[in-house]
């Protein structure tokens, strides 16, 4: 999936049963850019590889808790000091809906099987009546889909 941006091209591409051991690590994120490659691991943490084969490799381990493997403890205690300070928490939910929309706008234009313009603003797609019906699902009595103007 490719995304559009006024200043540059974002392509999003997911791999199952086809490893990539260029960097040493089959499971997990990759991020390619101009400067480098940025891995996300699943349990070991996060590497940059410079572009510039140079410069040296960047490796930062994981901070995990069993049984789950998760930085629960973490996101609570910042969640909580966000609220004390009145600044946002490193997990913003407005960061996350964001970054939601774009997976979720990329399965749609794969759905539809054509590409999408997105109004951030106005959270819709442009001139696509289909598109926006497939933006929600329909609710079950009693529930009702909450309308914010």
């Amino acid at each position: 999936v490719e995304f559009q941006f006024d200043s540059f091209t974002a392509v999003w591409e997911h791999r199952r049963y086809a490893g990539n051991n260029a960097e040493n690590h089959n499971i997990g994120c990759y991020f390619y850019g101009t400067a480098g490659t940025l891995h996300l691991g699943w349990r070991d943490g996060w590497t940059f590889y410079p572009a510039n084969k140079n410069q040296p490799v960047y490796h930062e381990d994981p901070v995990l808790h069993e049984p789950d493997s998760q930085n629960i403890p973490e996101l609570w205690a910042d969640f909580i000091e966000a609220i004390e300070t009145k600044r946002r928490p490193v997990c913003d939910i407005e960061i996350g809906h964001r970054s939601t929309t774009m997976s979720l706008l990329g399965m749609l234009s794969l759905k539809l099987g054509r590409s999408v313009e997105w109004d951030g603003e106005k959270e819709r797609v442009v001139g696509d009546d289909e598109a926006n019906t497939l933006l929600r699902r329909d609710y079950r009595d009693p529930w009702q889909y909450p309308e914010v103007s």
